[in-house]
């Protein structure tokens, strides 16, 4: 049985961080970005058309509507062709992330890992989120990406409402409640290092 530490994230609160240490630690790959290439080619979407719907729920209110919401029946569903393009790349993307974990033990962070994963048969998932008050995520974002503290509060609070809107739409569940998760952590309050450390030897 392979295990999968998935890594749900507040934008800014260090969740990629977390999971990259915790990854090392272990001697187990991290899968983020790489997940949205393989994503690509397994469903023919260009690179420049990926980098506007990753972690996006569709725009399309008629067809949620029309099919009774989403649900992950797989690449080779006769509905696969006329769905938004959204809609495609997270069934691609979730048959990548169940290949992945099929194969090993591995960090996965954000593309709702934990939904995806959760009925998979001898997976064993861990799902952890990590979040922090704003002001440390201010902090940390007009630092790395060099904005002032108001573009940087204006980006997290747009990157923030995607995720959830991405999270609560194919998942059907809040994005951030800790009862979806195994563990939530604040590393505003005990520090990313401490957080990541405090995990590692759980998992160990």
């Amino acid at each position: 049985m392979s295990r999968v530490i998935t890594v749900g994230r507040q934008f800014g609160s260090g969740g990629r961080d977390v999971g990259q240490k915790i990854a090392a630690a272990l001697g187990i790959p991290y899968y983020d970005k790489e997940l949205v290439e393989k994503a690509a080619k397994k469903s023919n979407i260009s690179s420049e058309a990926v980098k506007e719907i990753d972690e996006r729920a569709t725009n399309s209110l008629l067809y949620s509507i029309v099919t009774g919401g989403f649900g992950m029946k797989g690449l080779n569903t006769p509905l696969f062709y006329e769905m938004p393009m959204n809609d495609k790349f997270f069934i691609a993307q979730s048959e990548v992330i169940k290949e992945l974990a099929r194969e090993g033990d591995c960090v996965v962070v954000g593309r709702c890992a934990d939904y995806v994963l959760e009925n998979e048969e001898n997976v064993d998932v861990f799902s952890l989120f990590v979040h922090a008050p704003l002001d440390f995520r201010i902090m940390r974002v007009a630092r790395d990406l060099k904005l002032t503290e108001n573009r940087a509060k204006e980006h997290i609070q747009k990157t923030d409402k995607q995720r959830r809107t991405y999270y609560d739409y194919y998942t059907s569940r809040s994005w951030g409640d800790m009862t979806n998760y195994d563990l939530c952590i604040n590393t505003g309050k005990i520090g990313i290092d401490h957080a990541a450390e405090m995990i590692i030897n759980y998992l160990k």
